[in-house]
């Protein structure tokens, strides 16, 4: 009878410190490995604690305040003074969360990485939030309301950067919405068919038109394989498998050189180019009205597969199917769809700038800002600086490059070519007095009736401070339409970067 008691009361006793085992167990894991729920923005509490915690304020690259936080009370409310710059910024929302830089930079500006050490030793001593630093951003205003301004009603985006140190000095999408909105009228525009919460500037792909003849002229120029003193005649169309491509873009200059086919955009001039690529050069030849012969991709035996790795190759150079490095994700931009599989027809079109290429406006700024840079494409960030009193840390370093898209010959040949654009060419409503510019317009057919006007360009062209690309959709001509805006915000652009 004892022996049974005892029996029990050892097995009691080991079921109890198997119970206590496992609470130890399970109190050590959420206490000391799952640390980050006492942060998790989806706990109730932390949610409620965010709403009175201070953030740091977003400045211009000119000290402008462009976000910042002010208590009501129900909690301390973020205020922005510009809401076009929604698509840059973000917006902070207990409802909603954070988006864009506000989301990318929000650990900083709630004072978690402060950059001043002693702050964060007091703060961690006496047990409190150190005070939130500012983040400065590359972007300066002035810019950016010139671009907002140039769209006018159009839908589109405006990206203008620094060509040398890569910073983003505007980036202008629209529509846009308000973030100082009611959380109601946020939600509201979410099912708006405009698609307002769309950054057009790093989020949207289009079909490039002739701004990506810049492409097509770098890989065509840097491999040697074209002569710019030898003229050729342009005045008929061609007939590519079922595809025919003709000169009416180049038609007020018949007999031009690859300089003024360029400029003047010649569709059939650079569709050739394209399916020259993988053949040995000078290629003027058989640019002109009457080749020497047969094209070389229609002999027995040949084919089109080096011409079109050679024009794949120099497209990821300038950063086409790339992750783009950035402070805000950027949908990568293609130069064909991955299952399609190269035609002389497709490879004709996509070389002067159709075909199933996409590309966000931040790629083609990319574009102007490499030919601008020597050849080098240049990292582009938003991001300046955190600063909390006299205590700075820099963020990126300017002048890095992620790429060497041609030689620093072959980018110099370009500029002449944009510059010539502006001149004599279609780009001539980018031209300011007094200021060398450089350009390529290109007007994209997007397949329902309609066009997206684009312009790529930089300005001074003998020593480039800024880079631009314009986007408007539906609007028609890149001449009539992206050019004179693109104008209106260089001019701006060169007397704020004086």
């Amino acid at each position: 009878m004892l022996t049974d008691l005892r029996a029990n009361i050892r097995r009691a006793a080991a079921a109890l410190i198997a119970v206590f085992g496992v609470i130890a167990v399970a109190l050590g894991y959420w206490q000391i490995v799952r640390t980050d729920l006492a942060t998790d923005p989806a706990n109730p509490r932390v949610a409620e604690e965010r709403q009175f915690e201070p953030r740091g304020r977003i400045l211009d690259r000119n000290g402008q305040v462009l976000a910042v936080s002010e208590p009501t009370s129900n909690g301390m409310r973020r205020r922005y003074a510009k809401p076009s710059l929604v698509h840059t910024i973000g917006f902070f929302s207990p409802r909603f969360g954070e988006t864009n830089l506000e989301q990318a930079f929000d650990a900083e500006l709630r004072g978690a990485h402060t950059p001043s050490a002693w702050e964060r030793l007091t703060a961690s001593l006496i047990h409190r939030s150190p005070q939130p630093p500012d983040l400065v951003l590359t972007v300066d205003s002035r810019m950016h309301d010139a671009a907002i301004a140039a769209l006018g009603n159009a839908n589109g985006a405006i990206v203008v950067l620094d060509p040398h140190s890569g910073a983003v000095l505007a980036m202008a999408s629209k529509p846009f919405f308000d973030p100082n909105a009611s959380d109601e009228q946020i939600a509201a525009v979410q099912n708006d068919p405009a698609q307002p919460l769309f950054n057009r500037a790093v989020q949207a792909t289009y079909v490039p038109g002739s701004t990506f003849k810049t492409v097509t002229a770098a890989a065509a120029i840097d491999s040697g394989l074209v002569d710019l003193n030898a003229p050729f005649l342009c005045t008929t169309a061609v007939k590519i498998g079922s595809y025919s491509v003709d000169c009416r873009n180049s038609q007020r200059v018949p007999r031009l050189t690859y300089k003024q086919a360029f400029a003047w955009s010649s569709n059939r001039v650079f569709g050739l180019t394209g399916l020259l690529l993988g053949f040995p050069g000078p290629i003027n030849p058989w640019l002109d009205d009457r080749p020497p012969g047969p094209y070389p991709w229609t002999q027995p035996g040949a084919t089109i597969r080096a011409s079109a790795e050679r024009l794949e190759d120099y497209a990821h150079r300038f950063g086409f199917e790339r992750s783009l490095p950035f402070d805000l994700p950027v949908t990568p931009s293609h130069v064909k769809r991955q299952q399609t599989e190269w035609t002389p027809e497709l490879l004709l079109q996509t070389a002067f700038g159709q075909g199933e290429l996409e590309a966000t406006p931040m790629q083609m700024a990319l574009l102007a800002a490499t030919v601008a840079n020597g050849g080098r494409v240049p990292t582009p960030y938003l991001a300046s600086e955190m600063v909390s009193g006299d205590a700075h840390r820099q963020l990126h370093e300017p002048g890095e490059f992620f790429s060497i898209a041609m030689s620093d010959s072959t980018a110099k040949t370009l500029v002449g070519f944009f510059v010539e654009g502006v001149d004599s060419g279609y780009a001539a409503k980018a031209a300011i007095p007094g200021v060398k510019v450089g350009g390529k317009t290109g007007t994209a057919e997007v397949g329902d009736g309609t066009s997206h006007s684009w312009f790529i360009g930089f300005a001074p062209a003998e020593n480039p401070r800024v880079a631009i690309a314009v986007i408007m959709e539906h609007q028609g001509s890149g001449s009539d339409f992206a050019t004179p805006a693109a104008q209106q915000v260089l001019r701006v652009a060169l007397d704020a970067t004086k």
